[in-house]
Parts: structure tokens; C-alpha cells; sequence
């Protein structure tokens, strides 16, 4: 029985510690790269005990961390990993959130980056080393979500289906290219990870306590492996259902902008500059999702030379949220009694009387599915030689609905407002005495507003390695092998698509009340539905009242106000038009539910196609004695040539410019204000008028193709047995997004209105004057490259214990950023030189930092005690240089926001972890710690169109469990106890005040696991 345990063939055993490695040189034989093959794992034994020595078996959260330290200690690159305590269980509660614990690791907490005030409820954005050009891969192959074409959103793959996840910092030349921040790589089970059969379930209740709501989780996982005729065989299958959801609360101006004080006033003198916010308001989100996954591996092993995988991962996630936001519809007046100054002059409080609100409800739902079908082969003839092939099927969709409705009121609102300090207020009560917010019959419908996306990608890979293992010197292996890819992505939303209703305040007209059914009957009829009533229109709209806001630490926002219904928006845009909105629309119909024929946003419909062809070459060499002692590592090339075809809509052309020109009359206002017209500049505008009637063409296209050789160098030398000393060196791509790539052209003219001044008034390149304009896509981008290099030394003592410290630094170029140029475009016999706004390649910058990393267990202690542990790391990492990316070049909002000379996006200079972990008597719990410094979240936020920063953030996770026995586990998970908020900056690094607090849920979840 000892030995059985010894060998890992105990089924408790093999549960306790979650299959976290104890067989991986049965899971290597599915690997298609070195990321599966190069660390074998000995959580159970570690390595060979000292004579005498008592064997200890460990389990839980040290079981987990030795596994992870095991695989660093013993691989051959530059590598960090977590691990799964038990099956169907990460350290935390989604994969992002436990990626945030590896050094070097940092999470963007929101959705998007330039969508701050909606935070992510798993941990948003991975950056590794403070770059976000990271490469994901599930089992060693490419993994990715069609709405972003390179890596995936982490939170579409549910952590229950994991053994562990690696992630590598430098990688070997026989790795897949594509990250320079690096590559993480998702682990999940295979049936020949363990002896017998395997049965797992596991579930949980979420508790969310500002949404007051509980959300139940579960999974389940069968393996099993027998012998028969035809020889071994094992199949696992495994399938997740995970439900979540939060609340936020926030409170957010827009940005400041400057003015000029009238009269003394806040302790300012009459003539002094301050800073004013164009808007202020709040809002509420309720966000939930719902995801699932299955799980299935097939494995036979005919002989013991030759090992078959099939794979199948099927994962979908359809998260949704529902918010309330209101606000100012107007800029605040530069002058009042009222206002308190901060120290950079910006407004902190005030009371301002007579607003104007504006509000609305808006919902939002995604439905996200990625497919990965692969196979795999691995033949071992004799101990020499080792062959494997590969082919991988993924796939990818994504959906997108955004439906907005609006509603304005008659009564006018007083904001009374302090925004100086982590408790900010903002009260709406109505302005007129008396009045009241809560009427129905006070609020009339505004506008309404759609959005809809649908993209897919797909991909074919195969690939191919041979290894040859020599038994004595020098050279321990010469290893050869291919790849192949054939991907394509499509790319397809709309704009966003508002139009008015039935009024607005700077078009009063013929408003129709929330209490109406419709407009009144006119002649001619004023809305599209020609004056037809519909009974079921005042149900529509609720009254919400903001209960509980920000759990009551800050003033209630006000008694309640009116908002178009939750159930309305929810609809599709075209059945809340059909069903209600029709009876109270004059300008607003929704977009085609077809996306590829709706009003296609700047970059209409992108059609991608990549096809890569890499081959490399690995020699692995060491030696046990030598004049500088003890050695390993590898040295080896990769060159990859990459070919990509690109279709994108027509080029857009200008719209026909309105106004006249004649020569010698005045000009008004402008750069050439007081100047006459010339001959020349009505010949241009005249020019412009042709070339507007013509056409482009019905669709663009453009080829590129390029070839990368990324040499690579991993040196270990073994100082003493368990003190480690490495060296890394190579070059390393990340390709251009799809996005980046649209051949896409988006022309227009930019001429004065002045009657009879047509002239130019765009602005071109170096500054001079020119109608002609236009932003493009760039199929023609190569990618940004680095030459990179680490240095480590690590130590490794006890059990699980280590200490580490890692040094780092990047030298990247072809940078991707905004520039123009000229390009000649004909239309109608008319050829126009347009200084044309795109992507280019350019740029240089430097990135380096240190990583400290320490685990220990205090097994010296005596008793209860020594079940403590500590795990921490501390990571600074700075830059120089570089240039940041418009997402979208045809949004002229981002260009000019990606051009200022602004810090990286996404990078802190310091982050850390902190985490006191105990382990014993059947109980494992753990107390995590974990925090980064402030860095800049986006260039250009959406609708603010300025630079948003976040401050430092921190948050303290923990968890209990214990074993009822060798089969049961019960336990408690908390998420975010310590009520962090997060706060936001708006403006320049010299003057950014804080523009934004927000509150989310601190989540508790209750859990069983079982194991038989």
C-alpha cells in the first residue's frame, strides 16, 4: 500500500491533489509542443526523500503550490504556473483572477478599456510584464474569441474544466510565436492522468451582497481507462455550468475642461482659470452570465511505443446586464456662488440649480461560443527517437445586442454635489418648490439608440515534431518540426445607431408622456406609426429609486425618477420598435437584425484570412560536470512566414459638400480669417462636388506577407542542487489584430461654411491646410517585435518552498500607431490627393523590471502552527519610449488620443501579492492579498474622448475548506471582502482629477466537492 501510495496510485490521494501533475508523462503524450512534455511533475514524491526520510503525502492548497513549484523548478524556459487543488477548482474562482497571483501578472478590471464604467465581475484584462500582447492557448494549440481574433477573453472558459495553467515569459524556439508579453496556456484533464476510474462532482451558491442575489454553480467529471484487445483506452468527459453575477454603483463626471471665472468666487479671483466637468451623473448596472462547458478526451494506446489523443472543448458564455444611468444633459455654468475649487483649481462642489436630466436604460447581452476539436499522435519506437503529429479545429462566435432607450423630464433638477474626497455625493431633488421626480406623467420619451455586432473566426492547424535523444554528451537532444494555419475572421457591427423620439429639450415639439399611448392623431401624422395608439405603451417605463447605493455610505441620490422598463430594452431593437417604440418614434428605427446590410460602422465588414508556415529546430545540450560546474539548456530558431489576404467594404466616399464658392470673397473665421478666395480654392471645391458623385468601387482588398526568424537561448546552471541560476535571450512577434488590418478607406472633406468661402479648413500633414482628409485601416502593417532577455535565480528548499528574484528587459520596435500620408484616390474622372489618417509601423521603446517571488511553510513550527504558510511576490516593471494603439483608427477620438505622449497603456509600475495560507488537520484556507500601482487605463474614453486613469488597487480574497473525508470537501470562498473601491482619473498627467468612484459586490460562495 506504501508503495502504491508512493507511486501516486492511491485514488484519494490522486483526488486530494486535484491530478494537478502526477502523471504527466501520461499527459505529454497528448502534447503537441514542449509546454506539456518539457516539465514532468512529482507532486506527490517530489523528489527522492533523503534515507530515513518519512514519506509525507500533502494535499489542498500546498499540494497545488508544490505542483506549480515543481513545474518552474524543472522546466527548461522561463515559466510560471498554477495548478488546481482539486479537480474542477483553480485557486480562484475564475481563470483570470488566478492568473492575477503569478508575478508579473496584472488584471484590467473592466470590460473594456475604454469602457471604465463597467467593471468586469471575473477580472477582466490579462497583462503580463505590463504588455497586453500576450498569446492564449488551451493545451499547447491556439485558443481565441472571434471578438478579438488573437487571444481569448479568459472569462469565456470556465476554470472548472482546468488541471492547471502555465505561463510562459520567454519561451523556446519549438513554442508557437506570438507573444511578446508572453504565452498562457491553459491545461485541462486527460483520462490517462490517473489510474482507474475517476468520479467528480462539485457545486456552489454565489452570494452576491449589493446585488442581493445567489447564483448556483456546478460540475462534474467520469474518467476511466481499461485494457482491451486492441489495447488501452481511457475516456473523460466533463461538463461545467457556472451562473454569476454583480452589481456596480458609480458616480462619474465627464472631463474637465477649462474656464474663466467672471467673479471671485470658492477663494479664486475674478479672471482666474478653472476647471469645470462637462457633466456629472450616476448610475447602476446589474450584470449576470451564464456559462457552460464540456470536456471530452479520448485516449488509446495500441502498443507502449504509440499513444492517440481526440479532444473536444465546447464553451459558451451569455453574459447580460441591464443599467440605469442619469445625468446633466448639460455642461455645468463656469460661474456660481456655490462652487468649492481643489488645489489645481478644479471644481469639487458646488449646488447648481435648474438642469436639465437626462436618463436612460440600457441593456446589453452577448452570446460568445468557442469550439476546439483536436487530435494528436505520439510515437516513441525506441528511447531515441520520439515523433508527434497534430490537427486542431477551432472555431469562434460572438454575438453582440445593445439596446438603449431615453427619457427627459419637464421639472427641472438641482444637483447638489462633493466630489472631494473616497465618499463622493450627488443629490438631485426638483428645483421648483414643491415640484416632484416622481411623477410618471412628467417624463416623455427621449431617444433610443442600437448597436449590434457578429463576428466569427475559425481555424485549421496541424503540425508536426521529431526528436531525436542522444545517450551521453554534450547534446542531450536535436529536435526538428512544422506548423501550418489557415485562419479567418470576420468582422461585422454597426455604428450606434441614436435618433430622437418623440421630442428632446432643443426639440420640444410634440412630446409624448410615459402615461400616453402614442402621439395624439395629427395631420400629417407626427410619428412613423401615423398616430395609432398602443395601451400597453405606459407599462414601458418604472420608477427606480437607487436603494441602497453604494450600501447607504454615500447621501441617496434622490426620492426616484422614471426610466424606460427593463423589459422593454431587453426585447431585440426591432421588436421593442414593432411592439412599443414605433407609437413614439419620429427619427429612430432600429438597424437590421442582419448586421452585414445594417448601418455598418466605420470599417464596415472585415474579412480576414492568415495562413502561417513555421518551422524550427531545438538543441538541448548539458553537461553534469564541467569547468563551470553543472548545465543545461537549449538553443534553437523559428521561422515563420506569415500571408494574409484581407477583403473589406467599399471605401466610403465623402458626402456632397454644400455651400458655394466664388473668388475674391471674404473669409470668416478660420485659419485664413480675412483672406479672399481664390481661383485655386474654388477649382478644389468644384472638384469635390465631382468626385463625391462618383463611386470607388464596391469593395477593397490587399495582400501582405512577411517573414520573422526568432532565434532563441535558455541556459540553467545549477549552482548547487537546489539553487538555480538562469539566463534567456530571443526574439519574439505580436502579430497586428484583424482590426488593425482592415483595408477599409473612410474619405471627407473638410470645407468652411461661410457663404461663397468654400475653403479648406482640415488640417494635414505637418500641419498645413487641406479639404481633403480620410482614416484607414492598414493591411500592409508588419508586426511589433522585441529583442528580449531574462535572468533569474532560484532557490528551492523543503518541500514547497522558494525563493526567487527575476530580472527582465525588452527592446521593442514597430511599434503600431496613427500616422498620415498621402494617397490619390479617383472618382468621376477626378483624382484627389487625401492626407489619409492610419496605422503604421514606427517606434521603439523599452521595457524592464524585476520579479520577487516567496513561498515557504513553516514546518519548523511546533503543533497547529505548522500548518502555516506564505506565498508573496512583488513585481516593478517600467518603460520607456513606445507609442499606444487607436482600437479603432476610424474613430478620430482614439487617433488623437493614442498620439499624445502618454505612459503605456494597461502597464503599473508596482504591483505585489500577499498570501497566508495554512494546511492541516483537513482544513485548507487561505487569505490573498493583492495589489497594483496606478497606471493608465485608456487613451480616449468612450464619450469622455480623454485620458482615463486608475488609481492603485487593491483586494483581499480568502477561502476555508475542509475534508469531512477522503471524498468530501465542504468549504467557504470570499471575493473582494475588504469593499475595494475603485477610483478614476480624467485628464493629462499634469492635471487629472479624480472623475469616477464605483462599488461592486463582495461575493461569497458556499461549496462542496466530492471525489470517488
Amino acid at each position: 500500500m506504501t508503495a502504491a501510495l508512493r507511486a501516486g496510485a492511491s485514488l484519494a490521494t490522486l483526488s486530494l491533489l486535484g491530478l494537478s501533475g502526477t502523471a504527466l508523462a501520461q499527459t505529454a503524450a497528448a502534447a503537441p509542443q514542449g509546454s506539456e512534455a518539457a516539465t514532468q511533475d512529482a507532486t506527490a514524491t517530489d523528489r527522492p526523500a533523503a534515507d530515513g526520510a518519512q514519506e509525507i503525502v500533502v494535499t489542498g492548497i500546498r499540494a497545488s503550490l508544490q505542483s506549480a513549484r515543481n513545474r518552474k523548478r524543472d522546466a527548461e524556459q522561463v515559466v510560471d504556473s498554477i495548478t488546481a487543488q482539486d479537480i474542477g477548482a483553480l485557486p480562484d474562482r475564475s481563470v483570470s483572477e488566478a492568473l492575477q497571483r503569478v508575478p508579473g501578472i496584472t488584471l484590467q478590471r473592466t470590460n473594456e478599456n475604454r469602457d471604465p464604467a463597467r467593471l468586469s465581475s471575473e477580472g477582466g484584462g490579462v497583462f503580463v510584464r505590463g504588455l497586453s500582447w500576450v498569446r492564449s492557448e488551451l493545451n499547447g494549440r491556439d485558443v481565441f474569441s472571434a471578438n478579438n481574433g488573437r487571444g481569448l477573453s479568459f472569462e469565456d472558459v470556465s476554470s472548472d474544466l482546468l488541471v492547471g495553467v502555465d505561463v510562459f515569459k520567454n519561451p523556446s524556439a519549438d513554442l508557437v510565436e506570438g507573444g511578446i508579453g508572453g504565452i498562457v496556456n491553459l491545461r485541462t484533464r486527460k483520462p490517462f492522468d490517473a489510474p482507474g476510474y475517476v468520479f467528480a462532482l462539485s457545486g456552489d451558491v454565489n452570494y452576491a451582497d449589493l446585488r442581493k442575489k445567489a447564483y448556483w454553480s456546478g460540475n462534474g467529471l467520469a474518467s476511466g481507462r481499461w485494457n482491451t484487445p486492441l489495447g488501452e483506452m481511457g475516456l473523460l468527459l466533463s461538463y461545467s455550468i457556472n451562473n454569476i453575477g454583480n452589481r456596480t454603483d458609480s458616480i462619474s463626471n465627464g472631463r474637465y475642461d477649462r474656464g474663466t471665472l467672471t467673479a471671485a468666487q470658492g477663494g479664486l479671483a475674478a479672471g482666474s482659470n478653472v476647471y469645470i466637468p462637462a457633466n456629472m451623473g450616476l448610475r447602476r448596472i446589474d450584470w449576470q452570465q451564464k456559462r457552460t462547458a464540456f470536456d471530452g478526451s479520448f485516449q488509446w494506446k495500441p502498443s507502449d511505443t504509440l499513444v492517440f489523443t481526440a479532444e473536444a472543448l465546447i464553451a459558451q458564455a451569455t453574459p447580460r446586464d441591464i443599467e440605469y444611468a442619469i445625468g446633466d444633459n448639460g455642461t455645468p455654468p463656469t460661474d456660481d456662488a456655490s462652487y468649492k475649487f481643489g488645489p489645481n483649481h478644479e471644481l469639487v462642489s458646488g449646488v447648481i440649480a435648474n438642469r436639465q436630466l437626462s436618463l436612460d436604460t440600457r441593456s446589453g447581452y452577448q452570446r460568445k461560443r468557442t469550439q476546439d476539436f483536436s487530435g494528436n499522435l505520439r510515437w516513441t519506437p525506441d528511447t531515441h527517437w520520439t515523433v508527434t503529429g497534430d490537427l486542431q479545429y477551432v472555431k469562434s462566435t460572438a454575438q453582440v445586442s445593445s439596446m438603449t432607450a431615453f427619457t427627459q423630464t419637464n421639472t427641472p433638477a438641482t444637483f447638489d454635489f462633493n466630489f472631494s474626497g473616497d465618499d463622493p455625493k450627488l443629490v438631485i431633488t426638483p428645483t421648483p418648490a414643491g415640484g416632484s421626480l416622481t411623477k410618471q406623467s412628467d417624463y416623455w420619451w427621449a431617444a433610443a439608440m442600437d448597436h449590434l455586432e457578429d463576428n466569427e473566426a475559425h481555424e485549421w492547424s496541424g503540425r508536426a515534431d521529431v526528436e531525436y535523444k542522444f545517450d551521453e554528451g554534450f547534446l542531450r537532444s536535436l529536435k526538428v518540426g512544422g506548423r501550418y494555419t489557415d485562419r479567418n475572421a470576420i468582422t461585422r457591427q454597426t455604428g450606434y445607431n441614436w435618433a430622437e423620439l418623440s421630442a428632446q429639450y432643443w426639440d420640444p415639439g410634440t412630446p409624448v408622456y410615459l402615461n400616453q399611448t402614442g402621439f395624439a392623431a395629427t395631420t400629417p401624422p407626427t410619428g412613423f406609426a401615423g398616430g395609432a395608439q398602443n395601451p400597453g405603451l405606459p407599462n414601458q417605463s418604472q420608477l427606480i429609486n437607487y436603494n441602497n447605493f453604494f450600501r447607504g455610505k454615500v447621501a441617496s441620490p434622490g426620492a426616484g425618477f422614471w426610466f424606460p422598463a427593463a423589459s422593454l430594452v431587453q426585447r431585440s431593437p426591432s421588436a421593442a420598435y414593432a411592439d412599443y417604440l414605433q407609437y413614439v418614434s419620429k427619427g429612430w428605427k432600429p438597424y437590421n437584425s442582419d448586421v452585414s446590410v445594417s448601418g455598418l460602422s466605420g470599417g464596415g465588414v472585415n474579412d480576414q484570412t492568415e495562413r502561417t508556415y513555421a518551422g524550427y529546430l531545438v538543441a538541448r545540450f548539458g553537461m553534469d560536470t564541467s569547468p563551470i560546474g553543472h548545465f543545461d539548456g537549449n538553443i534553437g530558431v523559428r521561422v515563420i512566414r506569415t500571408e494574409i489576404s484581407a477583403v473589406g467594404s467599399g471605401a466610403s466616399l465623402p458626402a456632397f459638400p454644400s455651400g458655394t464658392c466664388v473668388p475674391g470673397t471674404p473669409i470668416v473665421g478660420g485659419p485664413r480669417d480675412g483672406q479672399l478666395t481664390t481661383a485655386a480654392d474654388c477649382t478644389q471645391f468644384t472638384a469635390a462636388q465631382a468626385f463625391a458623385q462618383g463611386s470607388l468601387g464596391l469593395a477593397t482588398s490587399a495582400r501582405n506577407d512577411y517573414t520573422d526568424v526568432l532565434p532563441t537561448l535558455n541556459l540553467r546552471f545549477f549552482v548547487k542542487d537546489n539553487l538555480q541560476l538562469r539566463f534567456a535571450a530571443g526574439k519574439a512577434i505580436s502579430r497586428p489584430t484583424f482590426a488593425q488590418l482592415n483595408p477599409y478607406v473612410q474619405l471627407g472633406y473638410s470645407f468652411a461654411s461661410t457663404p461663397n468661402a468654400a475653403v479648406a479648413t482640415g488640417v494635414g500633414i505637418n500641419g498645413r491646410l487641406t479639404p481633403f482628409t480620410g482614416t484607414a485601416g492598414n493591411p500592409n502593417l508588419k508586426p511589433t517585435r522585441s529583442n528580449q532577455f531574462d535572468a533569474s535565480l532560484e532557490w528551492y528548499f523543503g518541500r514547497a518552498n522558494s525563493i526567487t528574484v527575476a530580472g527582465f528587459y525588452k527592446d521593442i520596435s514597430n511599434y503600431i500607431f496613427a500616422g498620415t500620408s498621402e494617397r490619390q484616390f479617383t472618382s468621376n474622372g477626378q483624382t484627389l490627393t487625401f492626407d489619409v489618417t492610419q496605422l503604421t509601423n514606427g517606434s521603439s521603446g523599452k521595457i524592464k523590471g524585476v520579479e520577487f517571488s516567496y513561498t515557504q511553510f513553516f514546518d519548523m513550527l511546533p503543533g497547529a502552527l505548522s500548518g502555516l504558510g506564505f506565498q508573496g511576490n512583488y513585481t516593478i516593471v517600467d518603460s520607456s519610449g513606445g507609442k499606444n494603439t487607436a482600437i479603432n483608427v476610424f474613430d478620430s477620438n482614439q487617433t488623437a488620443g493614442a498620439g499624445k505622449e502618454l505612459p503605456l497603456e494597461g502597464l503599473s509600475k508596482y504591483s505585489y501579492n500577499a498570501a497566508l495560507i495554512y494546511e492541516k488537520y483537513g482544513i485548507s484556507a487561505r487569505a490573498a492579498y493583492n495589489w497594483r500601482s496606478h497606471y493608465l487605463l485608456t487613451t480616449s474614453a468612450a464619450n469622455i474622448n480623454f485620458p482615463v486613469w486608475s488609481e492603485s488597487y487593491g483586494q483581499l480574497d480568502a477561502s476555508i475548506l475542509y475534508s469531512i473525508n477522503k471524498h468530501v470537501k465542504i468549504g467557504v470562498q470570499g471575493t473582494n471582502l475588504l469593499n475595494s473601491r475603485t477610483f478614476l482619473d480624467v485628464g493629462d498627467p499634469d492635471l487629472k482629477p479624480r472623475y469616477s468612484w464605483t462599488d461592486t459586490d463582495r461575493r461569497f460562495a458556499f461549496l462542496v466537492r466530492s471525489v470517488f
